[in-house]
């Protein structure tokens, strides 16, 4: 009986024994597997953390970048080695390349990690931060986020960052405090691609419904926007009628509100002084002879600047122009009765306007049909008498079709005329008044990516590559 009772219970110590191994086992997985996954989201957190440290690099890099351009450009000078940067022009591929590389420190989150960031710029000086080099040989940001974990393990993450210069012209008409078309005359607005048809004219192009309005206050009117609305959150007015479309909007509906939105935001980009204006300063127009009714500049292949009081094209004067050029007009500029600005094949012209501003006669023929190749840029902000039309700092009357883009940042700007106003291109404005019969816009899509070194350009993300 005994031995019975000692058999059982050296049973139940065997039991246990066995119970108590595998429930250390399982413990003791249960602890690796929690140990296991903390390391994960430990290692998650640290890798999500370096990239954002290195998106803080790329803000900072873009943010030296701009600085240095805007020094470049008339402002004070970016001291790029009183900001920490350590500046070199190391060989890569045989071609000297300006670098300037940076190591910022002293990031600490809540669980202890420890941060740090390695910046590099490469072509980084004055000479790459306007055209042509900007496009060439582009600035080019490396950012390194490294996270250290209180174990000593460090994890980063690598971004690199092509930067380009912003576009402004990337809506087909925007204003700063108000646009209008007003009138009971239908302008149709709409949008093309120049790389896809060089020809918007042609009546078999396909128009592409992505213009864009955009003002604090949009009065539509009668206007078709094939394409969208957008204010700062009140709602268009149609006063006798007027469409927001697009392809896609349901039948018998002519106000569609998925195209109409609330950010009404334009960038503002300053006008570089012309102590700053890139090109070959040429001389002005008194050498040309303007006024005695034909003037040409002949094409050089480098950009020539040329610099005048007033330029005032009447009767049949013609100015021919046949290069890259920037022309800075001191007070006014007008083109009147038959007289016509031609740009041919090889050229492409900015005109700085500093005082009124018009665009009337025979108007500007762009033979390049690019609305990238002719810009007006008004520094004025004054106001003038165009009778029976109102006060404006810069007006567009003409039936010549326009293919270049009007920049009055400070101004108003009046389109209008009797019939067939075409603008093929875009329009910038303080304040923008169209009031016309069977006008037209075409927005040129391809301007999403043009750039006029006129004007003081911030950089931006073009190229954005994540790597361990």
């Amino acid at each position: 009986m005994k031995d019975r009772i000692t058999a059982e219970r050296g049973s139940a110590v065997l039991v246990a024994l066995c119970l108590t191994v595998v429930l250390g086992i399982a413990v003791i997985g249960y602890v690796a597997v929690c140990a296991r996954s903390m390391e994960l989201s430990n290692r998650s957190f640290c890798t999500t953390s370096s990239v954002h440290l290195a998106e803080i690099g790329v803000e900072e890099a873009l943010w030296a970048l701009n600085q240095a351009s805007q020094a470049y450009n008339g402002g004070s000078t970016y001291d790029w080695t009183g900001a920490g940067w350590t500046l070199t022009t190391p060989t890569v591929g045989g071609v000297p390349v300006p670098t300037a590389t940076r190591v910022l420190t002293g990031y600490v989150s809540n669980r202890g990690v420890q941060g740090s960031i390695n910046l590099q710029i490469q072509y980084y000086s004055n000479g790459n931060l306007v055209p042509p080099l900007c496009y060439s040989q582009p600035p080019t940001i490396t950012a390194i986020g490294t996270s250290q974990m209180p174990d000593g393990i460090a994890i980063g993450r690598t971004l690199t960052v092509t930067a380009r210069p912003s576009a402004l012209f990337t809506k087909a008409v925007s204003a700063y405090t108000s646009c209008s078309f007003t009138i009971n005359w239908i302008c149709p607005l709409d949008s093309y691609e120049t790389h896809v048809n060089l020809d918007p004219a042609n009546p078999a192009q396909t128009r592409r419904d992505e213009a864009i309005v955009s003002a604090p206050n949009v009065s539509v009117n009668a206007a078709d926007v094939s394409g969208y609305v957008a204010t700062a959150g009140t709602a268009p007015t149609y006063t006798t009628g007027g469409t927001v479309t697009r392809a896609d909007t349901p039948g018998g509906v002519t106000r569609d509100p998925r195209y109409v939105f609330t950010n009404a935001n334009q960038t503002l980009f300053d006008i570089l002084a012309d102590a700053n204006l890139p090109g070959t300063y040429a001389g002005d127009f008194s050498t040309l002879n303007l006024h005695d009714g034909s003037a040409s500049i002949p094409g050089t292949g480098t950009l020539s600047r040329y610099v005048v009081s007033s330029l005032s094209l009447a009767s049949s004067d013609k100015l021919t122009i046949n290069g890259p050029v920037i022309i800075v007009v001191t007070n006014d500029f007008s083109i009147q009765n038959s007289a016509s600005i031609v740009i041919l094949s090889g050229g492409s012209a900015q005109i700085i306007v500093g005082r009124s501003t018009y665009i009337g006669g025979g108007g500007i023929d762009n033979r390049t049909k690019l609305p990238k190749n002719f810009a007006v840029i008004s520094r004025s902000a004054g106001s003038y008498n165009w009778s029976p039309d109102g006060y404006y700092t810069a007006k567009y009357d003409t039936s010549t079709p326009f293919y270049g883009v009007i920049y009055v940042p400070n101004g108003s700007l009046s389109v209008c005329g009797s019939s067939n106003i075409a603008i093929y291109g875009a329009l910038v404005a303080n304040v923008v008044d169209q009031h016309y019969q069977n006008g037209v816009i075409h927005y040129d899509l391809d301007l999403r990516q043009a750039v006029f070194s006129t004007l003081n350009t911030p950089f931006e993300v073009a190229q954005w590559l994540v790597s361990n």
